[in-house]
């Protein structure tokens, strides 16, 4: 029996590999950011960045597939913020600065698919989850506490991990072209509480944007399969 069902793995598997497509995919995003702070006012808004990569899609049976996807994920945000507080010893009231980041990961993400095949073309819906490391990137601290000496610190404690989570759908088309729209969050804290010092003003700006753990939204890709 345990030949049997080894027989039949063996068999799927070289099906799997028979039929596998490899990808070049690309597209944007539209993302959505919230800070949870005390005594600010922020508006945080997302910026419109991009995403470039290779997939490989593996079909399965019962309308089933798996594309895990290897790309150059660009991932920012843009804080304008009214303060209402005193930090340091400093009156802040009615005080205004502004915070802008960008980030570039390698990101890998795991998609499991299923859908219909209508020959010509196939919808389908799918969920994700996906795990980046930072590569490169940029702050811009202007405002409260300027300088290049800020935009290290907040360089220095940013975390270099990140992971989340994906669904949606989309529509495979002559067997080659691949459009997707999905919906991401990521999970986790943009800060390492581990990485304050003993500057209490420093500190306190960390703390105000440790929490930017909701950053999520529409993601946009379009993929070519050989």
């Amino acid at each position: 029996m345990k030949k049997f069902f080894a027989v039949i793995a063996v068999a799927m598997a070289s099906v799997m590999v028979a039929n596998a497509q490899i990808g070049i995919i690309g597209g944007f995003q539209i993302p959505s950011t919230k800070v949870n702070t005390e005594n600010i006012e922020a508006n945080m808004q997302g910026v419109n960045l991009y995403h470039v990569g290779v997939a490989l899609k593996l079909p399965l049976p019962l309308g089933f597939a798996v594309q895990p996807e290897l790309l150059y994920q660009m991932k920012g945000a843009d804080l304008q913020e009214t303060v209402d507080a005193t930090v340091a010893g400093q009156d802040l009231s009615a005080k205004t600065s502004e915070f802008s980041t960008k980030d570039g990961f390698a990101e890998f993400g795991l998609g499991v698919q299923w859908g219909l095949d209508l020959v010509a073309f196939r919808p389908f819906v799918f969920a994700k989850p996906f795990i980046g490391y930072r590569l490169t990137g940029e702050e811009n601290w202007s405002g409260l506490l300027e300088g290049d000496e800020m935009n290290t610190y907040l360089e220095n404690a940013k975390n270099k991990l990140e992971y989340g989570y994906a669904i949606g759908a989309g529509v495979e088309l002559l067997e080659h072209f691949q459009l997707s729209l999905e919906w991401f969050k990521n999970l986790g804290t943009m800060f390492n509480e581990g990485q304050f010092d003993a500057d209490k003003a420093k500190e306190a700006v960390v703390n105000d944007y440790k929490n930017l753990d909701s950053y999520g939204g529409i993601k946009v890709t379009l993929g070519f399969f050989f």
